[in-house]
């Protein structure tokens, strides 16, 4: 029920994809929720003190404003006869869409049981499979019943099922995370079992084909590929050297073509024979790939769009329906047309020889809802701008309207200069200006630099720069810090400014100096590779002289911090391993003066004077100044965020500020004068899934 009224309140924002302004829905009249306050709390205050706060505590702790962002981004694809089967990610549970490819249009819609998305579908015996995360579930959809078969669970829970494919004889394949197995499920007999790890120390099994005699499995972040001979489970490496993370994968003709790293391979099926085709230059990966029945290879690139032809041992430049877009999966078809399904959630039709192509919008279609927030930051005249899947979408809530703007890639952080937006993107790691009154969007360039995440995005007015925070990919320990020059459109990038570690969050110093900037570490880097250092840091950064002046572990032996923060020379920062640990750390002495334990992570900020946490589970906590226990300010927030939950602060004077409650905008009371009972009590997130979704 809950769902149906949400998807009916923001009926009206489905055909925001067009640039322009649209009406909100009409919970953009505040609504309140009830259930808000924070566990633990003290009681009111009587006599004179309760006359005190009588005012400023009185209404709602949280007015809800309609549905933050909206998505149809999908994740797998599949084809079975003249429809196409694509899976919405960031829905929950995930959503299946028909469409009729001779028409053009999506046909209907089913529901899966639990899960955000799925990664993985292929087809088998005209029944249609779908693989799920962050409960590595394997469905099955009868497309003539209508009816979903819950087949089986193939992994721990923060699991992915990352892809699937059918051999010629019906069997179906599938590659999972964290433990990077390889799965079969025999539709003749309903038997699935494991096959084991594909290669030790590779935590996903990324992309997968399998021809009459062997499965072939691609590994992540090295690059192998493994074949498993399916008539005795033996498996080795074919891999004559690794290649790279693997992207994508296929078994025809004798061959084995794949995109890994920055190459088309093509090898025997026992490794002989390899051709290593170098990828162009402006691509960082092969992220789609297919063959005709003639044998033509073609591929799509990332960040380009570009499809490719081989030719030889070159791949030539074909079209690019949807540029800049991310790839699912890239088929023939009968009447020699390409079919293409981008993240953002467009779904296209490519004629290989004349370059023309059609495209559906699926975010005009019922497969678009509620999207899991990526970021959130406050701009000139109350707008609220919303970052979500391939989009940002600025809310202006005294005015009852919202305009959905796209771009091309998920809005890890967003911030405001001005009049304009200026967001960091992941995977490209581009960053881009936005004018939400015009819908124009305008690109600064690509951190690159071996990146692909940014974790925290901040202005440092001494120098006239956003600074910007980012992980390397999977299999890589060293991020970096990113100067952005809006004026010039200049990314200059200190790459492992933090040695061996990612650059998770950065703080300015408010006290000693307005050029230093501090930055917080995580010996994981990207995931999927042992740490080179036993604790994570915080250094201080020089922005004059460019240069590190000094690092220090405030807590040896945890391993990640997650944000910091900086008041009157102290600073406050939180783990993410261990989840929730938070410290105060006096800048001076570099020693910590306070610590303790939240329920989970997330982001802090600083406002009037005081050090706020916001952290998965949807509860904001207050840890300073001089506070030797966190104290709840505000619980029962839901679970809207995609990324670390952040809090978006009204002017100076105001204890307003603008998150998430569910997936709806909301306007947030966080007086720490005005804590009351809560209803709906405090669930502990499960550290498991955080840390999947996060990481993929």
């Amino acid at each position: 029920m809950e769902r149906r009224r949400l998807l009916h309140a923001g009926a009206g924002l489905v055909a925001a994809s067009v640039v322009g302004p649209v009406l909100a829905p009409a919970t953009a009249l505040a609504r309140t929720a009830e259930g808000t306050g924070a566990p633990g709390a003290p009681a009111p205050a009587s006599g004179a003190a309760a006359a005190g706060t009588a005012g400023r505590c009185s209404g709602p702790a949280v007015s809800a404003y309609g549905i933050a962002t909206y998505t149809a981004a999908i994740v797998g694809m599949t084809v079975l006869g003249g429809h196409a089967y694509v899976v919405a990610r960031g829905q929950n549970p995930p959503l299946l869409g028909e469409i009729d490819l001779a028409a053009g249009r999506l046909t209907r819609t089913v529901r899966l049981t639990r899960g955000d998305g799925g990664w993985a579908a292929t087809v088998s015996g005209g029944q249609v499979y779908v693989g799920t995360y962050p409960v590595p579930d394997l469905y099955r959809f009868d497309p003539a019943s209508g009816a979903v078969t819950l087949l089986g669970t193939i992994g721990p829970s923060g699991g992915f099922v990352w892809c699937l494919t059918t051999a010629p004889d019906g069997t179906v394949y599938a590659g999972t995370y964290p433990r990077g197995e390889v799965w079969e499920y025999s539709p003749a007999t309903g038997v699935l079992r494991n096959l084991g790890a594909a290669m030790p120390g590779e935590q996903y099994v990324r992309a997968i084909a399998a021809d009459d005699h062997h499965v072939y499995a691609g590994t992540l972040p090295r690059g192998h590929i493994v074949a498993y001979d399916r008539a005795t489970g033996a498996k080795g490496s074919i891999t004559p050297a690794p290649f790279g993370g693997a992207a994508c994968l296929l078994a025809r003709g004798g061959r084995v073509v794949g995109g890994f790293g920055r190459s088309v391979v093509d090898l025997a099926p026992d490794g002989s024979d390899a051709r290593v085709i170098p990828i162009p230059a402006a691509e960082r990966l092969v992220d789609a790939i297919t063959s005709t029945g003639d044998g033509t290879v073609y591929c799509v690139g990332r960040p380009t769009g570009t499809v490719y032809r081989r030719d030889g041992d070159a791949l030539v430049p074909v079209a690019a329906p949807t540029p800049l877009d991310e790839h699912r999966a890239l088929f023939p078809l009968p009447d020699g047309r390409l079919l293409g399904g981008a993240g953002s959630g467009r779904v296209w039709w490519l004629d290989p020889n004349g370059g023309g192509s059609t495209t559906l919008e699926l975010i005009d279609t019922v497969m678009a809802g509620p999207d899991p927030v990526q970021s959130l930051t406050l701009g000139p005249g109350g707008a609220v701008h919303v970052g979500g899947h391939f989009s940002v979408t600025t809310h202006r809530p005294a005015q009852g309207t919202s305009r959905r703007i796209p771009v091309s890639g998920e809005p890890k952080q967003l911030r405001t200069a001005g009049d304009r937006v200026y967001a960091a993107l992941y995977p490209s790691t581009e960053v881009v200006e936005l004018d939400p009154d015009r819908g124009k969007v305008r690109s600064l360039g690509f951190i690159d630099n071996d990146q692909q995440r940014p974790t925290d995005m901040l202005y440092a007015r001494a120098i006239d720069r956003f600074l910007i925070a980012s992980a390397p990919p999977a299999g890589r320990l060293k991020g970096a810090l990113t100067l952005a020059d809006r004026a010039r459109r200049r990314l200059t990038v200190y790459h492992d400014v933090i040695t061996d570690q990612s650059v998770m969050s950065l703080a300015l110093d408010d006290r000693l100096s307005p050029g230093i900037a501090y930055l917080a570490g995580d010996t994981w880097g990207g995931g999927s590779v042992t740490p080179a250092r036993p604790s994570a840091t915080v250094v201080a950064f020089d922005l004059c002289r460019r240069k590190v002046l000094w690092e220090v572990a405030p807590i040896e032996g945890y391993a990640s911090l997650q944000h910091i923060e900086v008041l009157d020379g102290v600073l406050y920062g939180v783990y993410k391993r261990l989840a929730g640990t938070w410290f105060a750390m006096d800048l001076e002495t570099r020693t910590v003066l306070r610590s303790g334990r939240l329920p989970s992570y997330g982001e802090l900020t600083v406002h009037r004077g005081q050090v706020f946490a916001s952290v998965f589970g949807g509860l904001v906590y207050r840890i300073g100044p001089d506070l030797d226990e966190a104290r709840p300010v505000l619980t029962g927030l839901g679970d809207g965020w995609y990324n670390p939950p952040q809090l978006a602060w009204e002017r100076r004077s105001s204890w307003y500020a603008w998150g998430v409650a569910g997936r709806e905008l909301a306007r947030l009371r966080l007086d720490p004068d005005c804590v009351s009972a809560n209803r709906a009590g405090t669930t502990p997130p499960d550290e498991a899934v955080l840390e999947s979704l996060l990481a993929n």
